[in-house]
């Protein structure tokens, strides 16, 4: 369910639509390999925006809700030295409270997603949640 048109530097921007199941995790990241990779990023910053990528996704599936076909949205823009990434699901956006405890699962989501790509956007609107992930070229 991917759909493709070029953005204005010329890089392929496209769409992918997902099932909000776990089971689709690996769809997600492949996806995000080939786009860091078609996009020119090198193997360290491929795997951190790959991670990142996962950790939004598996956030949108856990914590967020899917559309009335029960998809989540994946899309990919990129400019001459930026790769950006969206995930945006019909989930509201709860700010997680930390416990404090150095053994807790949850709530460290976005924190982890900024050490891995130089920004992080959050976009809460009615009716849907957006995370943006941007990397840089080196």
């Amino acid at each position: 369910m991917a759909a493709s048109e070029r953005d204005a530097a010329g890089f392929p921007a496209s769409e992918l639509l997902l099932p909000a199941r776990r089971s689709e995790l690996g769809v997600a990241r492949q996806y995000a390999a080939d786009v860091a990779a078609a996009f020119g990023l090198d193997a360290d910053s491929c795997y951190e925006f790959v991670f990142a990528v996962n950790e939004a996704v598996t956030n949108a599936i856990r914590h967020g809700a899917s559309d009335e076909r029960g998809l989540i949205h994946l899309s990919v823009v990129a400019d001459a030295e930026r790769l950006t990434f969206a995930v945006r699901d019909r989930g509201t956006f709860v700010m997680p409270v930390l416990d404090g405890t150095a053994g807790s699962e949850h709530g460290r989501g976005l924190a982890l997603m900024a050490t891995l790509v130089d920004e992080v956007q959050l976009e809460i609107e009615p009716g849907g949640t957006t995370v943006r992930l941007s990397k840089a070229l080196p």
